[in-house]
């Protein structure tokens, strides 16, 4: 018997079990299900101190930049003379 023949097979009979037990359950309900049971509410106060929090923060950041070598980019609006060398 091939591999494909044996799963089909199971999966069937997997199927089957599965029905027989829902069966099982749907027909085991008596359906007697009318009768219910509820309890009121009951309402519960409770008081809460109310507190204040005030805080004030203040800081002062100072920044300063300053130049890290290199070379600089060239101005773009600037002219190029041609027959020059380098580049990539």
């Amino acid at each position: 018997m091939n591999t494909r023949a044996r799963w089909t097979i199971g999966i069937l009979v997997a199927l089957v079990i599965g029905l027989a037990v829902g069966l099982i359950i749907v027909a085991g309900d008596d359906g007697d299900d009318d009768t219910t049971t509820s309890t009121p509410i009951e309402s519960i106060s409770t008081t809460v101190p109310q507190t204040t929090v005030q805080s004030t923060t203040q800081a002062t950041i100072s920044t300063t930049t300053t130049p890290s070598g290199g070379t600089p980019a060239p101005n773009p609006g600037g002219t190029t003379t041609p027959g020059g060398s380098g580049g990539l």
